[in-house]
This record gives C-alpha cells, structure tokens and sequence, in this order.
C-alpha cells in the first residue's frame, strides 16, 4: 500500500517490519478481545448476505466471546411492499444463523427509524463496523447515534474530490477503510471483496477454499417444499426434470421480459413435454403472473406452477435445491443455485462481473452485450441454446 511504501523509502526497515505492519486489522486484536458487542450496519440483499456471512461467521469463530448484530435499514423510511418484505425475510434468515444475536429491519417511517436507533443505542455496542456504498456519510452518522462511544470503522466507495474532504464527511468514524482492488485478481469474485474488507478491518483469517457459502435446508422447511411440488404437479406419469425459473429483480434493466419468459418454457416444453416448470415471482406480482400463465394458450398443455415464498425465508432455497435447473436473471437465486450446487442458467449485465458465478460444467453465465446491455437484450434463442447443449 502507499502509506508503507512511502514509509520504506523514507525510514528503510526490514521487508519483515514491512509485513508485521501491513498485517495489522484496523480494530486491533486486543480492541477484539476486550469488546462485548458489535454491530454490523449495511443495507445488504440476499446474495450479499449469502456471501457476506461466510466472513462474519469466521469473525464470531474467532472471537466467540462477542455478540454480532445485523443492522439492515436503508435510511429510505417508506412503505415499499418489497423492501419491507425482503427485509423481514433477511430478519429470518439471520435469525436461523447461530453466529448473529439480533437483527434490525428496515424502517417504514421516521419515527420507526428514531425508535430503532434507541433500541440499538440500549445495546451499548464496543465495535460498529459500516459498510455502504453510496450512503456511506449517512450510515457514518447513523452509527455514532447508535454508539456515541463505540470505536467505528466506516467502509466506503470512491471518495469525492479526491478524498480531500473525507476527514469531515466521514467525521463520526474512527478509521476509514477503502476496498483495495489493486490487490484482488483481475477475475476475482465478489468472496474475494468480502474477504479483503474483514481480513483488513477485523484480521480474520480464511482459506481460500472456504470463501464460498453453503446453504442448510430445515427439515420442516424441505418437507412443506415437497408437499407443495406433489399438489401441484399431480400427473404421475409427466414427474420429468423440474425447472425453476426467474425473470424478475428489483430493476428493470436487470429483468427479462415476461413474454420472453413464456416463449422459452413453450420451446422447452415442446422439446420435453413431461418438464414442470416453476415461475418465482414476489408476493406484489403472484397474481399477475398467474394469471398471465392460466390466459396463455401456448402454456395451457404444459405443466407450470408459479411460487413465491409465504411464510418463511427458507421456502425459496428449498424450492432451488429441489430444481434440476434454475433459470434466473442477476438476483439472490443465481447465488443460492451456486450455493446449492444445483445447475445454472444465469442471465446477467456485464457490470460487475465479479457476482457472476464461478463457472463449471454446470453452470453458465449469459452476459447482455447486445442492445443497450439490459438483460432482456439476451435472446430466448441464446438460452434455449444454452439449455440444450446442457441436458444433451
């Protein structure tokens, strides 16, 4: 890093003082040892927790004696049906993890917002650790509202005006910590970040073999995915390969278009008539989609069912690691396929090629290169193509 090779040229030291001093974490083994609490704050979706949590687990691992708490709010306080929702399921998922104490939601109002900061703020937290990308002031000062005397660490994207004013932006934090890409391979995947931001700030130690993230199915949640597959498919002599498809994320330029969606599942169906298909869609758009599905007559003689998570977090894993295939645009359900080992189809943008999955035999990544890069500029001939040259 810079600091140090500056420090070389202006106070030679042995290469071995250089690598004690470039190894240090920020928060320091003995702030670690003598912490209770600490506090986790990022607005993550589900495959950043997927990933994420590997790292935060080692933490909780190596220091078992602290209490690791998730702080989900965005600072957005509105209404939206689908922050919400996926936020009360993010709730459950951390709750099923044995590494995590508590969680907080995301707020629907202000006032919600003030009345969570007083909770956390009974918490008394040692340690709180931000990391944002675009709102990184805001959780800065949300964290030193929280913990007025808690040690934070701020971690941040690209700073403005060169970082010049970082030091008053970034005022309620203690120490800064900016991802080091330089340092990553140049076909690194997004463990690799994760990894590089806790091995720096908190000085966890991972093998590289274990940054990738498994997934554990309750059995009760696995039996409801099984009876649900029996009521819907019924016919005993059409139980071919089950396909589970996604067309839908959080932003148009990431989704495919429905009619897309129906023209591939008639084509596979044509070449595989027993196939049963399930569509994922959000709790907002399971009417919609159904009905679409029940109104097309190209779908009528096919075996389709739509899906969509009720009661409990688990039920969209279970349902992915009960697939033959997964078909999906870029959302949490590529990462939860990989994490299941199921096969994949996974359509994507070509930013950030770093969340892409790792590819193997049976897993393939179809990139937007057409077009204005949206996902729905790759064809339904490209994957169909795909598909076929894949269950040969």
């Amino acid at each position: 890093m810079r600091v140090f090779r500056e420090l070389k040229q202006l106070y030679p030291m042995p290469n071995s003082a250089l690598s004690w001093l470039s190894s240090m974490s920020i928060i320091s083994s003995t702030q670690l040892e003598s912490a209770k609490r600490l506090l986790f704050i990022s607005p993550v979706a589900l495959g950043d927790f997927l990933y994420l949590k590997t790292f935060l687990i080692a933490l909780k691992k190596q220091n078992s004696h602290i209490e690791i708490d998730i702080w989900l709010d965005d600072n957005r306080n509105n209404s939206d049906a689908w922050r919400l929702s996926r936020s009360k399921i993010m709730q459950q998922w951390i709750e099923a993890e044995p590494a995590f104490t508590r969680s907080y939601g995301c707020c629907s109002s202000e006032k919600q917002q003030r009345a969570q900061i007083f909770d956390a703020q009974a918490i008394n937290y040692d340690l709180i650790i931000t990391h944002s990308g675009s709102k990184s002031e805001q959780f800065s000062n949300v964290a030193r509202e929280i913990g007025p005397d808690a040690f934070i660490v701020s971690s941040i994207g690209k700073s403005k005006y060169f970082g010049l004013i970082d030091s008053f932006l970034f005022r309620h934090s203690d120490r800064l910590f900016k991802l080091e890409e330089n340092n990553l391979p140049a076909k690194h995947h997004i463990t690799d970040r994760y990894y590089q931001l806790l091995n720096r700030i908190v000085g966890i130690k991972l093998d590289k073999n274990d940054f990738m993230p498994s997934l554990t199915i309750p059995n009760e949640i696995a039996i409801i995915t099984q009876n649900w597959l029996k009521t819907q498919f019924t016919d005993s002599g059409r139980q071919g390969p089950l396909i589970f498809l996604n067309h839908l994320s959080t932003n148009s330029k990431r989704d495919w278009q429905e009619s897309q969606l129906f023209e591939l599942i008639k084509l596979i169906g044509n070449k595989s008539p027993d196939s049963r298909f399930v569509v994922n869609v959000t709790k907002e758009n399971y009417k919609k989609v159904s009905d679409a599905i029940k109104n097309n007559i190209n779908l009528a003689s096919l075996q389709v069912s739509v899906f969509t998570v009720n009661e409990h977090f688990f039920e969209l894993p279970s349902m992915i690691a009960s697939a033959d295939l997964v078909i999906t645009v870029e959302t949490a359900i590529m990462h939860f396929a990989t994490a299941s080992n199921r096969p994949l189809i996974a359509m994507m943008r070509q930013k950030k090629p770093y969340w892409a999955p790792p590819s193997s035999q049976t897993s393939r990544v179809l990139y937007a290169s057409k077009g204005k890069g949206y996902v729905s500029d790759i064809s339904v001939n490209q994957v169909l193509d795909t598909y076929v040259e894949m269950t040969r």
